[in-house]
């Protein structure tokens, strides 16, 4: 009961809020928003201007200034939806949606003052007083949380508020009515942004995350981690990789089981979590090997974190169901820094590795550096080019 009860806590944050959401999800979720937005925009800019005839037919001289804020409406949501394609963050798509919203607003606002707030259901510029509905049905597009769907549908309402009672239709019968009818269909706009929202989550960990340890998969992992190299290596400055082994783990699956063997990576995982900068990168790399990529980091505090690393470990009492005493395991750590414009992600991966296979050919449960400067293969690493973390 307690866990279901945490897990729909982790859901209703998740969806509330985009704090709770992984930087790569993110950038997931604005790749995804951004095509709609511009499509949008350039769907509203030509129906915005298919409309001025019918303005022109219906209302005849007094269109003339609607006729203007149309072709402005027009020319500023194209604007938008151009800014949009051009910029795939989540900020910029966000203030991308806001800024629509703000300026289908403002059309109605003007329009309905233009019109001297008339609000007669028999009149021909009723249609426009409905435009607040249509601005809550359009977001349904796009997967939102509930705080941003919320902030973008009250400045909505805020505006119709405020034109409602300058026409003195605020307290009337029939606009209680609409007010009704646009709550529910808030509430179901509202619904489909966060299903839209969850299914993406979902997804995302099913492609991303490794499904028994949580943290990245190999795909992901190396994604990420060689965006991020190319971005810090363009800065000129240090990133560090560590390539961590858990030692003898074979033992454990044929002495406990491999349910044992799950837990006891499970275990290790959540342990090396706890160590980590917001800025760091971890994963699985595959069966019992984990990478961890840090930015900014310098080999003095990548042996430094390695150290913190393997001491937590070494510090776990592992239980297992089943089992009478906990499991106690040790791991090797493989360190390369890369400190210029000579070293790319894959040499920078090999050297790693090779400090780790240096490592375990030690005796394990040790941390070993490469040698940048040393031109030597793994097959002599009982020679100088290999460091012990200290």
């Amino acid at each position: 009961m307690e866990l279901s009860y945490k897990r729909l806590s982790f859901i209703w944050l998740e969806l509330w809020s985009a704090k709770q959401h992984a930087t790569s999800f993110n950038t997931t979720r604005a790749t995804y928003l951004s095509p709609r937005i511009s499509a949008l925009c350039y769907v509203w800019a030509f129906l915005t201007l298919a409309w001025i005839p019918v303005d022109v037919y219906l209302l005849g001289i007094q269109s003339h200034s609607l006729v203007t804020l149309r072709v402005i409406l027009a020319f500023t949501v194209f604007i938008i939806g151009q800014k949009a394609s051009k910029h795939g963050t989540l900020p910029a798509g966000r203030f991308a949606i806001a800024a629509f919203v703000v300026s289908v607003n403002c059309f109605y606002l003007f329009a309905n003052s233009t019109l001297d707030y008339q609000h007669s259901v028999t009149s021909t510029t009723y249609f426009y007083t409905l435009l607040p509905f249509v601005h809550i049905v359009l977001l349904a597009i796009f997967p939102l949380t509930i705080r941003e769907s919320l902030s973008f549908m009250a400045f909505t309402a805020a505006v119709q508020l405020h034109v409602d009672a300058s026409s003195g239709a605020l307290f009337k019968l029939e606009e209680m009515a609409i007010y009704w009818l646009q709550t529910v269909v808030g509430l179901m706009v509202i619904w489909a942004q966060t299903s839209k929202v969850h299914m993406m989550l979902r997804l995302y960990r099913h492609a991303t995350l490794d499904p028994l340890t949580g943290v990245y998969n190999k795909r992901m992992l190396l994604t990420l981690a060689k965006r991020d190299f190319e971005n810090t290596r363009f800065k000129s400055r240090p990133y560090s990789v560590l390539i961590m082994d858990l030692d003898r783990f074979k033992r454990v699956n044929d002495r406990y089981g491999h349910f044992a063997g799950d837990v006891v990576l499970k275990a290790f995982s959540d342990s090396v979590q706890q160590t980590l900068r917001k800025s760091d990168i971890f994963g699985r790399f595959g069966g019992e090997e984990f990478i961890l990529f840090l930015p900014h980091c310098s080999t003095t505090n990548a042996k430094y974190v390695a150290n913190r690393i393997m001491q937590n470990i070494q510090d776990l009492d592992i239980a297992v169901e089943g089992l009478a005493s906990p499991i106690n395991i040790t791991t090797s750590i493989g360190i390369a820094t890369s400190e210029s414009f000579e070293d790319d992600f894959s040499t920078l991966l090999e050297k790693a590795d090779a400090a780790l296979y240096c490592a375990k050919d030690k005796g394990r449960n040790c941390a070993l550096v490469f040698d940048a400067k040393a031109k030597e293969s793994k097959d002599n690493c009982r020679r100088p080019w290999i460091e012990f973390a200290s």
